[in-house]
């Protein structure tokens, strides 16, 4: 449903055109109304619409700066002009300003209705294209090898989704890799010879050795890679065919699948350093049915990499021959995103408190039911709390208290169930006082405001100024300021108007339009409306009211 604003100096005219006309049966779902332009853009800020119908003349802001300040943050809101005026300059200025209607006063409602009757279907029409499944579709394909990376970085890191969301994504990218499929992996370093390539253009080469992979593998594999945050570059690859068409084809070349595969990790390098003048290194994974061990498998050829092959260059090698037994092996869950910290600083409790049990459920596994795990875990936690109190400008000792012993001394958790009990208790009082923290800190803004309007009610008390001086957006001013008072900021500003109007007509002898400046309404006709609409009194009558 659309959204209408009537913008008008002349109370009586907005009034009129809104309380006239029947909106709804032309598709109008709310109609708004400012009685001049500054009013317009502070009730813009609160709740955009969809068609403004302004008026041109009026103080402080005409209609047509009105229109250009509206073009700067809702470049789609149709607007339309009706004014007594026919200059040329104003029609002009109005199609600059992608004015879409321009009609003279007096105009007839049965003209308005059908010119905002086609503007809502043109509005549909233009929200419908936007949002099409063609769009879509062409924003995927614009950018799908982007997409295509960042989803092989998800699997990588271990976010979780169900089996149906990684599918869906899947298919959307047109990715040749289903579930419970064959596949291996390896993991790329760019060395000597590409450290001489500025950042502008590290893509391009980076780019050329895509190519290079995919023109060798391509042959013979499906092949989907991605770069992660430490700049090592991770390919994914499966056979193209079936088990059948794969013997085949090793049988004609007379070499087995390992022996293949290592030639074509051969041509890489080769084809890099002639063509490139680089050279890299390889590490390749083993054979798996997708996704399977994807994730464990990616940190630990990260491991091989930084703890056994360290600064050697120019070597192809195996995951296999890296191959040792673990007694202790690292919970995964620790380190899938989001991680413990970005959910406490980020106030999502209830995620926090998944995250945790999540974590526990993994160390109900025997697999890490050893005190290694149990220490890696009791660390990740107290390290994420620490973090969150420190960035809050908190101390431990403050918020824990007497409770500070039992963090210091880590033999106190024998059991992960002792552990995860704390730990919760710990989330909760966290919650609590963020929450209380939040409300008195909202609280604390509400005064601010509302001090600032009070001695500065005959000057501007828009939105705008509102959120400067508190430094916060105007939306989330005004959206603050209705869940903590009850009313909005503009309601609160026409009551105070209207209370300091009446003090000053009971205990002064200034004249009318000197009462409307003190309380910021220097249009004398629109403050004299003003104050009959809320008292049933102009202001005369409710000073004769007194002497009687």
């Amino acid at each position: 449903m659309t959204e209408l604003m009537i913008v008008d100096d002349e109370p009586h005219s907005v009034d009129s055109l809104a309380d006239t006309i029947d909106w709804a049966s032309i598709g109008i779902c709310g109609v708004h109304k400012a009685y001049s332009a500054p009013e317009a853009l502070d009730k813009l800020k609160e709740a955009p619409v969809d068609i403004i119908i302004t008026d041109i003349h009026m103080p402080k802001m005409n209609g047509l700066e009105l229109i250009e300040e509206i073009r700067k943050v809702w470049p789609r809101t149709k607007c339309i002009i009706l004014s007594g005026y026919a200059e040329f300059e104003f029609a002009q200025k109005a199609m600059q300003l992608k004015t879409t209607e321009y009609l003279l006063k007096p105009v007839l409602n049965e003209e308005i209705i059908e010119k905002v009757k086609a503007l809502t279907e043109q509005l549909q029409c233009e929200w419908l294209e936007i949002s099409s499944r063609e769009q879509a579709v062409r924003a995927v394909k614009e950018n799908q090898s982007l997409l295509r990376g960042n989803l092989l970085l998800e699997f990588l890191y271990g976010s979780q989704y169900p089996r149906e969301t990684w599918e869906r994504k899947l298919e959307l990218l047109h990715l040749p890799f289903e579930f419970g499929d064959r596949y291996n992996k390896f993991m790329i370093r760019l060395e000597d010879g590409f450290q001489s390539f500025n950042q502008g253009s590290r893509p391009l080469l980076e780019y050329a050795v895509y190519n290079i992979v995919e023109e060798i593998f391509g042959l013979s594999f499906d092949v989907w890679y991605g770069k992660d945050d430490y700049d090592y570059h991770i390919f994914l690859f499966k056979w193209k065919g079936d088990e059948q068409e794969r013997n085949h084809y090793l049988s004609a070349l007379h070499m087995k699948e390992d022996e293949y595969i290592d030639a074509l990790f051969s041509r890489i390098q080769h084809n890099v350093r002639v063509f490139l003048k680089g050279q890299l290194s390889i590490l390749a994974g083993n054979w798996g049915h997708f996704p399977e061990q994807l994730s464990a498998d990616y940190y630990e050829m990260l491991t091989v990499f930084r703890q056994q092959i360290g600064r050697e260059s120019g070597f192809c090698m195996k995951l296999s021959g890296y191959a040792k037994d673990k007694d202790v092996h690292t919970l995964s869950s620790l380190y899938e995103p989001p991680v413990l910290s970005q959910l406490l600083e980020t106030g999502r409790w209830q995620e926090a408190e998944d995250k945790l049990r999540h974590i526990f459920g993994q160390m109900a596994d025997d697999k890490y039911k050893s005190r290694d795990n149990l220490i890696e875990v009791y660390f990740h936690i107290y390290n994420a709390f620490t973090y969150i109190l420190h960035r809050n400008g908190r101390k431990i000792s403050e918020f824990l208290g007497r409770g500070l012993e039992q963090l210091i001394d880590g033999n106190t958790y024998h059991h992960a169930e002792q552990l995860l009990g704390r730990t919760l208790r710990m989330l909760r009082q966290l919650q609590d006082e963020s929450l209380l923290e939040l409300k008195d800190s909202r609280r604390q803004t509400i005064q601010d405001v509302q001090r600032y309007i009070e001695n500065h009610l005959a000057e501007d008390v828009s939105l705008q100024t509102l959120s400067e001086q508190v430094f916060m957006h105007p939306t989330y001013l005004s959206k603050i300021y209705k869940s903590e008072t009850g009313e909005g900021i503009n309601q609160y500003i026409q009551r105070l108007r209207k209370d300091k109007a009446i003090q000053l007509l009971k205990h002064t002898e200034l004249k009318i339009y000197e009462i409307g400046n003190r309380v910021g309404l220097v249009n004398t006709t629109y403050f004299i409306k003003q104050f009959r609409k809320d008292t049933g009194m102009t202001p005369q009558e409710f000073r004769d009211s007194l002497k009687g």
